[in-house]
């Protein structure tokens, strides 16, 4: 059949998920294996940087905290710019500078390089995650989104997996020095690739008027049988929003689902990166030995990994309710890390299921955002939303440290960290089944 108006979001839609939606998300996978690895490194060669620069705990704070820093400034202020340029260039620029960011850091001179360079790359990361969850959004049928986004974001999860297991061979080896080069080389390798292979959305393509032909291509890179009319007129089924600002995000209807998203973000990365950042430490001074702390941060990632299959849950069940069933489940898992005491396999197994829970509601956090937006504003609601995530990433840790400070318990921390768990999973829930306000002759549930 010759399409002479062509509903680019129904033809997405209507046809099964195809090689080149495929090729789509697992590009952005690869970009956000990149940004896991840079992100969970530092945490490996902390100890030999301190040595190295004589770094005080102060100095190594503020090392992490730029790095945090940047990825919320990044989020916020960077990613929202992918709504006027497009997601293309957006990750274009932001890949190589991580790359070009993480090979100077390995010949940085002083602290102050060394600080700045992580701010640049924490700014690069910042941008390009939440456009890698957009991009894979806009090529993805929507009975499919919530898996699609959430099979994605494994490959942050396997980044940062990869940085623990080349942390432990690098290392001893070569010196910290190989772990930022191997982290700058990755991003520089993958720039070209990128340059070659990943598309523009094709649904920012027709609302931005870009010309007919180039929408014509990409829509037969999803199905090749497709005929479309020589004059056909392209359209994406969705209402203009009123405005592209952050503003945005509070009109027409969208103010609940918004600051429930922020919330739910908030409480995701404060308990995340309190438990990443925490546990392997905490697990030593329990009196664990050091290979079984090392292991134990690692197994909250591949409990990650798991919890992907609340992503599939989500494009059955719904997005809201599959994500507060993970982070009931998480809450739960975390209360069993300090009720378990010094019982180590019954801690491996609750650490595995607070990843599940946790993680794996994450993964289901950012297809709940991508979907809540209309394409025009939708880099800017997931930037915004996974900057409030950030600013929850950079009080959890630090409110632990502040608590141990003061001889709070390992194991009381833990039962606080329940709460921000039990609250994303009440602020998922409040969500209900909200109904999308940008679809045209459809309206899309999540």
């Amino acid at each position: 059949m010759v399409e002479d108006i062509a509903n680019v979001t129904e033809l997405i839609d209507r046809r099964k998920l195809g090689a080149f939606q495929k090729r789509v998300a697992f590009l952005c996978a690869l970009v956000a294996a990149m940004e896991g690895f840079n992100i969970q490194s530092v945490g490996f060669i902390a100890p030999a940087l301190a040595q190295v620069f004589h770094l005080t705990p102060a100095n190594l704070g503020l090392f992490f905290s730029l790095g945090l820093f940047g990825l919320l400034l990044g989020a916020i202020f960077v990613a929202p710019l992918a709504d006027r340029f497009g997601r293309r260039p957006l990750l274009l620029a932001c890949v190589p500078l991580l790359g070009l960011c993480s090979l100077l850091m390995a010949a940085s001179p002083s602290v102050s390089v060394l600080d700045s360079l992580r701010f640049l790359s924490g700014l690069a990361i910042g941008g390009a995650l939440p456009n890698t969850i957009a991009l894979t959004s806009e090529y993805s049928p929507h009975r499919r989104r919530s898996l699609l986004v959430g099979l994605m974001f494994t490959g942050f999860i396997l980044g940062s997996i990869a940085a623990g297991l080349s942390a432990t061979r690098l290392l001893p080896a070569f010196g910290w020095q190989a772990i930022f080069i191997l982290g700058g080389v990755m991003p520089l390798a993958l720039a070209p690739l990128l340059y070659v292979a990943l598309p523009e959305s094709v649904r920012f393509l027709v609302l931005h008027r870009a010309s007919p032909e180039k929408i014509a291509i990409l829509l037969r890179r999803l199905d090749p049988t497709l005929q479309i009319g020589r004059n056909a007129r392209f359209i994406t089924g969705e209402t203009a929003s009123s405005g592209t600002s952050v503003l945005a995000l509070f009109r027409e209807g969208r103010a609940k689902r918004t600051l429930l998203l922020w919330i739910i973000s908030f409480m995701s990365l404060f308990n995340i990166y309190l438990l990443a950042n925490w546990l392997p430490t905490e697990m030593r001074a329990l009196g664990f030995p050091i290979e079984t702390a090392i292991l134990v941060g690692t197994v909250l990632q591949f409990g990650g990994l798991t919890g992907t299959i609340f992503a599939w849950l989500a494009d059955r069940i719904g997005a809201s309710i599959a994500l507060a069933a993970a982070y009931f489940i998480g809450a739960i898992c975390v209360s069993c890390i300090a009720l378990v005491g010094h019982n180590q396999t019954l801690v491996i197994l609750a650490v595995l299921g607070t990843g599940f829970g946790i993680l794996g509601g994450q993964t289901v956090a950012n297809a709940l955002a991508a979907i809540s937006y209309p394409t025009e504003i939708r880099s800017t609601g997931v930037g915004w939303a996974t900057g409030f995530g950030r600013i929850g990433s950079i009080l959890g840790p630090g409110l632990a440290g502040v608590l141990l400070q003061l001889d709070i318990s390992a194991q009381n921390i833990f039962l606080l960290a329940v709460f921000p768990a039990l609250i994303a999973s009440a602020a998922a829930a409040g969500m209900g089944r909200v109904r999308t306000s940008f679809a045209v002759g459809k309206e899309a549930t999540i």
